[in-house]
């Protein structure tokens, strides 16, 4: 579904890149403006998209390109001026701008928007990765996640199709940062923060700094730093009291507070290297609280089986734990 979302999105993008290429030209026929007035008018995203796409267009980058564009047509102008005259002459400067802004409506949407790539990242079980953006941000990605980023000039999205990564995203003030995440969309201006994306569709985010509004099926929430979310489903829980500057994981800890057993072993298997399992699917409904060091996977397997009086073994690779 987040795939899809971020397809339905791509496919805005370009329709708002084109129809802005088509509404700066100098004549528009009445067929073209009435296609253009229905297609603004059929999503509220179509307006906002094409809003991100006109202020590129008066960014400082394009207007600087726009006087040097218009520059050279006046030193060309005075040559036709002899032949042609004043008028003559203010028509082709008029014409060569509107020429020169329509090339670059082409050159820096298209071809750096619409065919912009999409690049896609894995950390291995049992590893972290750190990513660094073209636009300055920093991802780090934890054992077993997968992420994909794609940057164009007038946007910034990320799709975290399974595990976790926290987001240290530089500021911009035209383009936002967004990461679809199974289902829930989170969207900023420059702030970091963590989503963890576990089995069953589980989301979770935790806010470090700045501010960042989730939106998922059931609502929209926009979340300060020390802040955070689960959606579970149709369930919503808010975090509060998250301190730091970024989440424990980054630092090998993770602070479980009345966490399911299987979802603390789903976390110590994204950065063990040898993976830990539950001979009972029934075992990963009790509940842990503690700060676990997870560069020490036998510790935790160990104290895991001490708070519930359970077995544990090292047998084929893997750490097993189950009933006595």
């Amino acid at each position: 579904m987040a795939r899809m979302m971020a397809s339905e999105r791509a496919e805005i993008e370009s329709a708002a890149a084109l129809w802005l290429e088509r509404m700066r030209g100098p004549v528009q026929d009445s067929a073209v403006a009435a296609r253009f007035d229905a297609w603004i008018a059929e999503d509220p995203r179509h307006v906002e998209s094409y809003a991100r796409m006109a202020s590129l267009w008066q960014s400082e980058g394009l207007a600087l390109a726009a006087c040097a564009t218009r520059a050279g047509n006046d030193n060309g102008g005075e040559h036709e001026d002899a032949e042609g005259g004043p008028r003559a002459r203010a028509y082709r400067r008029w014409f060569g701008l509107v020429a020169g802004l329509a090339s670059l409506a082409a050159a820096v949407p298209l071809a750096q928007g619409l065919f912009a790539p999409t690049h896609t990242y894995e950390a291995p079980w049992g590893t972290t990765r750190e990513i660094a953006l073209s636009d300055g941000s920093h991802i780090q990605l934890s054992g077993g996640s997968r992420l994909s980023v794609r940057l164009t000039p007038w946007s910034r999205e990320a799709d975290l199709e399974k595990g976790e990564a926290f987001f240290d995203v530089a500021h911009e003030a035209l383009r936002g940062f967004a990461v679809e995440a199974e289902g829930a969309r989170v969207e900023v201006l420059g702030t970091a923060f963590d989503i963890d994306v576990l089995a069953g569709g589980r989301r979770e985010v935790r806010v470090y700094r700045g501010l960042v509004e989730v939106a998922g099926a059931s609502g929209t929430w926009r979340l300060p730093a020390g802040t955070g979310l689960i959606l579970d489903g149709a369930h919503v829980r808010s975090l509060e009291g998250i301190g730091g500057d970024r989440p424990g994981w980054l630092d090998g800890w993770f602070d479980a507070q009345d966490t399911r057993l299987d979802r603390l072993v789903e976390r110590l298997n994204r950065t063990s290297r040898i993976p830990v399992v539950l001979d009972d699917p029934q075992l990963g409904e009790l509940r842990v609280t503690g700060r676990f060091e997870m560069d020490s996977p036998q510790e935790i397997v160990e104290t895991l089986a001490a708070i519930h009086d359970l077995s544990w073994s090292r047998e084929e690779g893997r750490y097993r734990i189950g009933r006595p």
